[in-house]
């Protein structure tokens, strides 16, 4: 799950956050969730040079996504039960 910042936290439903993953993952969901996690990992591993994103930036054009895979992530585990 991702740590947003309050200020970037959005309420979603979880079949809006279903549709936003699967859009995100080019119609299918656990593709979008990979995906934003590459996102991230990119992010992170090249501060400023990724999209020249700083965090704020980051979250203001991917909030909508990490929001929806909070959501998605929160079902899912509710579903299946957390891994041990």
């Amino acid at each position: 799950m991702f740590r947003i910042p309050s200020y970037y936290q959005e309420q979603v439903e979880f079949s809006q956050a279903w549709e936003t993953m699967t859009t995100f993952g080019r119609g299918d969901c656990l593709e979008g969730m990979n995906a934003m996690n590459r996102v991230w990992e990119e992010h992170l591993a090249t501060p400023g040079v990724h999209c020249e994103l700083d965090d704020d930036a980051f979250w203001e054009m991917y909030g909508c996504e990490v929001n929806a895979y909070n959501v998605v992530y929160e079902g899912m585990n509710k579903l299946l039960g957390e891994a041990a």
